[in-house]
């Protein structure tokens, strides 16, 4: 099997598997959040909210505060431990799955990065989200979810009590209604938020682990290329950076934004000899198939009909696409800006306006 085709049937089928992954890992939140739930509404039973004075209502923030810490600390401290663990796996698939690429009768001597570099490299890089929330750490970019939560419940209790609702209102307000299946509580968008802090952190655990291999094989690697997922979900960000090439030592690495899941191969020094005939998978209007693997997300998207076209990428942008006379690969540049940040509609028109003119935008 070529090299390119073999690396990248690999690391599609890999991406599937992490993504299943993270949906175990998010799961692991579940007990913690029950934790939270039973701790909150044991506290604020216990006496009559209505009765208490402003400086009583801080002590109680301050311990309802402290119990959300200890759990959260807890849910922390098991969440980088499997971070870890993810990385290390991570690294090890890489560098087998650069081994096993290449041809028959070519050999492969892939080293392999040690524990203490990959852990490195997911502790003090930070991540590539681009943003306000980019350039953090891993361990700062966890904290600041736990902060950002606590201070959601606290901040609840205490509206509560300056509008004079009683406990239950403000159980109520922190838990949800049975009616929405407590979906519309306090709590619900602490879950979601889990989910999207554990799937961004993967996303992120997963590049850096499987760069570490790429610097200790400069001799075999010499670029990697992004791939995006071909489908109406991917991103702005992601549809633009799909199979664009860095060097292995310089530019950003998934995760792009929140829930990102753009991933990258590895691209040998025999991959352009073999990669006639590779494929990808994509999901268009027409379902599931297989695609070549040269094709991009602009230039697969313009197999597509309008109607996918407007799904995917809004109806403004997709009429530009269509109408704006732009070729391809101008109008993926102006996607995003140098620092591979998304452009409004706004500033790509500043860029181009003859091409709104064109497509009567």
């Amino acid at each position: 099997m070529a090299v390119n085709q073999a690396i990248l049937d690999a690391t599609i089928r890999h991406a599937v598997f992490l993504e299943q992954l993270k949906a175990g890992e998010v799961g692991k939140f579940a007990p913690f959040l029950k934790e939270i739930d039973r701790s909150i509404r044991d506290r604020l039973t216990q006496s009559d909210l209505t009765e208490y004075n402003v400086k009583r209502l801080e002590a109680l923030l301050k311990e309802v505060d402290s119990l959300l810490l200890g759990i959260f600390d807890r849910y922390s401290v098991q969440l980088n431990l499997d971070l870890i663990d993810i990385a290390n796996y991570e690294a090890e698939f890489e560098a087998t799955s650069l081994a096993r690429s290449a041809p028959v009768g070519v050999s492969l001597d892939v080293a392999a990065p040690t524990a203490a570099a990959i852990r490195a490299a997911v502790l003090t890089n930070p991540l590539s989200v681009r943003g306000t929330g980019g350039g953090k750490l891993l361990k700062s970019f966890i904290k600041g979810w736990t902060t950002a939560e606590r201070e959601r419940v606290t901040s609840t209790i205490r509206q509560g009590f300056f509008e004079g609702q009683t406990n239950f209102q403000v159980i109520r307000n922190i838990r949800g209604t049975k009616a929405a299946g407590y979906k519309d509580g306090v709590l619900a968008t602490t879950n979601r938020n889990a989910s999207t802090v554990v799937h961004t952190a993967i996303q992120h655990v997963s590049s850096q682990a499987r760069m570490e291999v790429a610097k200790a094989n400069t001799d075999i690697v010499v670029e990697i290329e992004m791939v995006a997922t071909l489908d109406s979900k991917t991103s702005q960000q992601c549809r633009s950076m799909d199979k664009r090439r860095f060097p292995v030592d310089s530019g950003p690495r998934p995760p792009f934004h929140p829930n990102c899941r753009t991933t990258f191969i590895l691209l040998t020094k025999l991959s352009e000899m073999f990669a006639k005939g590779a494929t990808r998978a994509s999901v268009g209007d027409d379902g599931p198939q297989q695609v070549s693997a040269s094709l991009d997300y602009y230039h697969w998207l313009q197999q597509q009909p309008a109607s996918f076209q407007d799904a995917a990428i809004g109806p403004k942008r997709a009429k530009l696409f269509r109408e704006g006379g732009l070729s391809l690969e101008r109008f993926a540049e102006l996607q995003l800006d140098r620092n591979f940040s998304p452009l409004t509609l706004v500033q790509m028109k500043a860029l181009e306006p003859l091409a709104f003119e064109l497509a009567g935008i």
